[in-house]
């Protein structure tokens, strides 16, 4: 019933298969050049002088609306591996890998196989939807609209914003660690994330053609930095500390749920770096860019955190550090007992390699921000970036003092609503709007009344909920069905996500006559 509709109201003329968008491209570009015109005059930068000067000095002042098709001008698609590539290489997966030894109790090879596994599994839809966004230009949390409407998709907006926030947090504080453990005493954890926040909001201020300069060369030190630590350390990962007991089911779904919290997240966000390609982006390329680019760095660096995690408790200076400042110490201590001050600038560069990661959060809280509060759309962006800036030190600061603890709970929960939200969305786009980028229509975007109304999409995800916390299996939590089978949160959100949003959004479409 469903099908019949979209095919009577909206999407007569979609095309078959996907391969087909490409072919219809030229009638896309004709039948939406007017209408992003319209939305370019209506929603234009602020025009005083004071922020035309950061504009004319490359400062992107565009906010959430979708960018017309005559200024989706980026041809450069290993942006897309570079963007991500580089926020990836960096202090932040290490963190999150030592979790998994630390924290789970995972033996080395056990962690590394579903490490790799589950990473790049999870990162297959962020592959597929950021294809989208240069069909649309729009960015993820306006293309969101289009399944969780105007106002439902605050809630959407809310979780995202702090999920990318959160991966802000734990990057700022890899790095600060880094840095305080430079000279131990001199530099405290809390200043150094500050720093580490000031430099990063340089990046996410000037936008999305300097964030993209930044990062197609910020990885080359920051891997030379880390094949560096490899070297320095590689007599000594082998001194892995066996796990206490015999690792459980308990154990390895947990990690289901701390490993899709890494990954499917960035489904909610993959579209907003590259809402300014070309609608005749070769598809298949910026899906391997994007699935390399996140699943290939972040894999194998958060194996060598396990690695330096379930190290930690057999080596005792290691153990020392840790408990003293945390995975961040460690490395120092490696670093310099091996490298002396040529181990402190080591050191250095590991610590700012995360201003690519927190740069990057930053500039997409900055738009999120104004989906999350409408009337924050006559904010200017870099406004909302400094507020964004301000807010991830707030919370950094006392994160840092229970790191292990905040990040594996972190990212679980995170998981939980990402694994809803983005299965709701792929429905929507696949089974009712059979993947045409023409049913996103740009007039529409910031109308409540013309977008669906969100409900069904609400409805399905409070379903998953109700299924999720008897599942659920958490520090401060474990639901009865988690207590005995492990964590099955993120197994329960995608299946009843998907199965419940069908019937309800084929009801509202025949209840509304449209899509």
């Amino acid at each position: 019933m469903a099908e019949a509709h979209v095919k009577k109201y909206e999407l007569s003329e979609a095309p078959k298969s996907l391969q087909d968008v490409g072919a219809g491209t030229k009638e896309f570009l004709s039948s939406t050049t007017c209408e992003t015109s319209e939305i370019e005059d209506q929603f234009s930068a602020p025009k005083s002088s004071f922020w035309t000067k950061f504009s004319d000095n490359g400062v992107e002042m565009r906010g959430a609306e979708p960018v017309p098709v005559e200024k989706r001008t980026d041809t450069r698609y290993v942006n897309v591996l570079t963007v991500f590539a580089t926020s990836m290489t960096s202090l932040l997966p290490i963190g999150i890998g030592s979790a998994t030894t630390i924290g789970y109790g995972l033996s080395l090879r056990d962690a590394a196989l579903m490490i790799v596994f589950l990473q790049f599994l999870f990162a297959i839809p962020a592959a597929y939807i950021i294809t989208i966004a240069p069909l649309t230009g729009m960015r993820q949390m306006i293309q969101s609209r289009y399944c969780f409407g105007k106002y439902c998709n605050i809630l959407t907006s809310i979780v995202v914003t702090l999920t990318v926030g959160g991966f802000a947090v734990t990057g700022s504080i890899n790095g600060a660690q880094c840095l305080a453990a430079v000279r131990p005493g001199t530099l405290p954890v809390e200043a150094a994330i500050a720093i580490i926040m000031a430099a990063s909001l340089a990046i996410g201020f000037m936008g999305y053609r300097i964030m993209h300069f930044f990062t197609r060369w910020a990885w080359i030190p920051t891997l030379v930095a880390i094949i560096i630590l490899v070297g320095a350390a590689g007599d000594q990962l082998w001194q892995q500390n066996p796990p206490p007991t015999q690792t459980t089911a308990q154990e390895y779904m947990g990690i289901v749920a701390f490993a899709a919290g890494n990954m499917i997240t960035w489904s909610n966000v993959a579209g907003d770096y590259a809402c300014y390609m070309p609608p005749t982006a070769p598809r298949f390329r910026l899906a391997m860019y994007c699935l390399f680019g996140i699943a290939l760095p972040f894999s194998l660096l958060m194996v060598l955190g396990a690695a330096i995690g379930g190290a930690v408790f057999s080596i005792p200076a290691w153990t020392a550090a840790y408990e003293t400042g945390g995975i961040g110490a460690v490395i120092g201590n490696i670093l310099i007992t091996r490298l002396g001050d040529f181990g402190r600038f080591v050191l250095v560069v590991l610590g700012l390699s995360v201003l690519g990661t927190c740069g990057r959060d930053v500039y997409t809280i900055s738009f999120n921000l104004t989906a999350v509060a409408p009337f924050l759309r006559r904010v200017p962006r870099i406004a909302l970036s400094i507020i964004a800036t301000a807010a991830i030190i707030a919370v950094a600061i006392p994160a840092s003092k229970s790191f292990v603890t905040s990040v594996t709970t972190f990212l679980s929960i995170i998981g939980y609503y990402a694994g809803a939200s983005v299965t709701c969305f792929l429905t929507e786009y696949l089974w009712f709007r059979k993947g045409n980028p023409h049913s996103f229509d740009p007039k529409i975007w910031n109308n409540g009344r013309a977008l669906p109304t969100g409900l069904s999409a609400l409805a399905a995800v409070l379903i998953a909920w109700a299924f999720i916390i008897p599942s659920m299996q958490a520090d401060w939590y474990t639901g009865p069905i988690a207590e005995k089978t492990g964590d099955l949160g993120f197994e329960f959100t995608v299946v009843v996500a998907f199965l419940s949003y069908i019937p309800i959004r084929s009801l509202e479409i025949r209840i509304r006559g449209r899509l």
